[in-house]
Order: C-alpha cells, then sequence, then structure tokens
C-alpha cells in the first residue's frame, strides 16, 4: 500500500491532467408522449430507473400542463412495482377532501367543486394535475391512503375550512363568527383584494378568539391550529423573514411527509411526488433550505432502494400564471427560461436541439463531471441545483400551459 503523501500526490497528478473528467458533450435523448404512454430513448432512460426506485420525484416549475402528464404516464408503468402513493403539494385536510371527491367522481366532479372558489385546491385545480391524482384514487385499494398532502394549508383553502367550520360551529356565536369570517374572504377573493385574506391577515389573536368560540370541539380545533401555523408562515414572508418563513415550512412538510410516510402500510412504502422543483432536488436550492428531495435519498438508502429525481423546466412554451385578481385568477403568457438555456449553453448542447414537439431527456451526472468545478460554480444558484440535485431535466421548446378546471 502507498504511504498516504503518494496517494495524495497521485490525486493531485490527475486533477492537474484532468482525467476522469468527461469531455464527450452530452447528447439529449428524446421523448415523446403518446395516447398517455411515454414513448422513445429518453422514456427508455425513465423507465429503467423504475425497478429500483423507492420514490420518483418529479420537480417542475408550476403552470404547465406537461409535468403532470408525464407523472400520469410514469405513474401508470410503477405501479407494477408498488408505487402506490402520490405526494401532493397541498395541506393534508385538503388532500383529504380531495381524495373524497376523485373518489366519488372524476376532475369532473372536481371541477364542479371548484365553482366559485379556483384556488381553494391548489394544483389539483388544474386538469392534468387533477387526473394524475384521481388515477392513484381510483387504484387505490381499500382502506389505504393514496394521497399525500405534506404542505401548509393554502392560502385559498379558506373558502373551504371556514364553511367547514361554520356548519361544526358549538354555539350560534361560533356559527356567526365563521361566517362573517367567510363573507369577509369571499369579498376579498371577489375584489381581488389580497391583503384582506384570512391567512395573511389574521393575528394571533383572531386564532385565540376562535379557539375560544370553538372550544370543545376536537376537529375544529385542530383546523384552527392548522390555519394558524400557515397563517404564522405567510406572515414571516410578509414581514420580509423570507429564511424564515421558508424554514419553518419546510419543517412542516418534511413532519406532515413522515406521517403520512410511517402510517403506510409495508416495510418501504413507495410514492411519486410532483412539487415545485426546490423541494424535490438533493441538497440546497436558492431557498437555502433542505427539504423532501434531501429527506427521501437517507429514507430509501435503509430501504437498499434508490430514489429517481427529474426535473422539468421547459426551455420555451406557454405557462398558465395564477394570480388574484377580481378580472380572473388564471391568464397564459409565454415563457422562457433563461436557467435552462444557460445551462445548455454551459454544458455544450445547443438550443436547435430541444425538440418543439415533444422533450428532451437530460442525463445530468456527466454534466457535473463535464463541467468540473468551475463550471458548476459560475451556474446560477438555481441551475447548479438542478445540475447536482436531480438525476434528469426534461425539457422543450413546447410547453403547454396547465389547464383550469374553474374560473
Amino acid at each position: 500500500m502507498y504511504p498516504r503523501r503518494i496517494w495524495i500526490g497521485i490525486s493531485l497528478l490527475l486533477l492537474a491532467s484532468g482525467q476522469g473528467v468527461a469531455e464527450t458533450p452530452v447528447k439529449p435523448a428524446v421523448m415523446s408522449l403518446i395516447e398517455g404512454k411515454l414513448e422513445g430513448d429518453g422514456a427508455d432512460l425513465l423507465r429503467a430507473e423504475l425497478p429500483s426506485a423507492q420514490f420518483i420525484l418529479i420537480g417542475e416549475d408550476h403552470g404547465f400542463a406537461d409535468p403532470p402528464e408525464i407523472a400520469l404516464a410514469l405513474a401508470r408503468e410503477a405501479r407494477a412495482y408498488n408505487v402506490v402513493h402520490h405526494v401532493i403539494e397541498t395541506g393534508p385536510r385538503t388532500d383529504r377532501l380531495l381524495t373524497e371527491i376523485l373518489d366519488g367522481g372524476n376532475d369532473a366532479a372536481l371541477a364542479g367543486f371548484l365553482a366559485n372558489r379556483p384556488l381553494a385546491i391548489p394544483f389539483a385545480n388544474m386538469a392534468e394535475d387533477a387526473r394524475l391524482a384521481d388515477f392513484f384514487v381510483d387504484e387505490a385499494t381499500p382502506g389505504s391512503d393514496p394521497l399525500w398532502g405534506v404542505d401548509q394549508e393554502f392560502v385559498g383553502s379558506t373558502l373551504i375550512h371556514l364553511e367547514k367550520l361554520a356548519k361544526m360551529a358549538p354555539s350560534s356565536d361560533a356559527a356567526a363568527l365563521a361566517r362573517a369570517r367567510l363573507e369577509t374572504e369571499k369579498q376579498a377573493f371577489a375584489t381581488g383584494n389580497l391583503g384582506a385574506l384570512f391567512l395573511l391577515s389574521a393575528t394571533q389573536e383572531d386564532f385565540a378568539h376562535l379557539h375560544a368560540a370553538f372550544s370543545g370541539n376536537a376537529d375544529a380545533q385542530a383546523l384552527i391550529r392548522e390555519l394558524s401555523e400557515s397563517a404564522e408562515i405567510y406572515a414571516l414572508y410578509g414581514r420580509g423573514a423570507n429564511y424564515a418563513s421558508n424554514a419553518a415550512r419546510v419543517a412542516l412538510i418534511r413532519r406532515q411527509f413522515l406521517v403520512a410516510y410511517r402510517a403506510a402500510s409495508g416495510p418501504a412504502p413507495r410514492a411519486l411526488f410532483k412539487m415545485g422543483a426546490s423541494h424535490l432536488g438533493k441538497g440546497t436550492g436558492s431557498l437555502n433550505t433542505f427539504d423532501l428531495g434531501s429527506l427521501t435519498e437517507g429514507i430509501a438508502a435503509a430501504n437498499g432502494l434508490d430514489v429517481l429525481r427529474i426535473v422539468f423546466v421547459p426551455l420555451e412554451g406557454q405557462q398558465t400564471i395564477t394570480t388574484l385578481a377580481a378580472e380572473g385568477v388564471f391568464q397564459t403568457a409565454g415563457y422562457r427560461s433563461k436557467d435552462v438555456s444557460a445551462l445548455l449553453s454551459a454544458a455544450g448542447i445547443g438550443e436547435e436541439a430541444i425538440p418543439a414537439e415533444g422533450y428532451a431527456v437530460i442525463t445530468l451526472a456527466p454534466i457535473r463531471l463535464q463541467m468540473e468545478q468551475s463550471g458548476l460554480s459560475a451556474l446560477s444558484a438555481d441551475s447548479r441545483f438542478f445540475v447536482l440535485g436531480y438525476d434528469y431535466l426534461i425539457t422543450t421548446r413546447g410547453a403547454r400551459p396547465a389547464t383550469p378546471l374553474a374560473h
């Protein structure tokens, strides 16, 4: 065995000579989605990963139809490997309601429920996401929990939750308080008055008043606590404490994921995730937090399994933008990603290699080797997070906007 100093010298020589670094430019694989099935060399790359993947993580930039459709195609194939849970970016209480609606119907039933409250259930208020969730609900075995909502209760969900509070009120005064809050909330949504929304304006005193009014009702008390925790996360952000807000949200997401995971049957429950890209990459992104992407790594490794990480960010296309405005909450806008453009350039991939119809699937491991430390350090925080935190980038020049279920 060589002495340690000789091993160090050999290592330095290898670094200086560049040996071990991939020099051949990465060529994107092509993938298409035809009648709900993934086709092409890119699809084969992803398909080969499914047998060993305890978790399939699909990070996205929100507002596109493509990621949930790709996720649904993967979910159908991954069913053979017992991927029976779907992790979504909603609160657990909203998740239970979504499961109930889809169990008794489909995306059309959900569209009816969302009429006049289109922001009440985030992401599943888009037709493509709703169909993805509906697949897991329809295929669920009796008594199982197909959807794992792990996030905070969304700012738009109060139109549901305040209505429920009014129905479970233990007294006429409590009912009147909940109905008054609900009417104020409806008015805020109708006029586009963001600052008046309950979760953005309620104080701790407001929540204490609700707790007192609903004393003795355990479910109501739990709901009020959940809304209060969400309100505090929003309040931190509103005060400019962005890191504290994101850290509190991530802690909540991790905690609620572990509750759902531990409650699932079997020694190593498998799940498909679809959430914002910042949540699912390995390591820290521009938000400087360790999210589910990091947590799942250790869980899968302990079970002798892997994690498949896919990030979908289009180079160009059309995107559905969600805003709170009296004239309408959904708008379609043109989209171009500077981060993806810069990443392609740094990796030596011409934009002409990215299809306008269908998708490019780019394996990121060889790009990491090709770029080396200097190239990785030169990337923006988000681009570096994509390259280091994910296994594959799926991109296109023809991204399609998500389809709102209700207006």
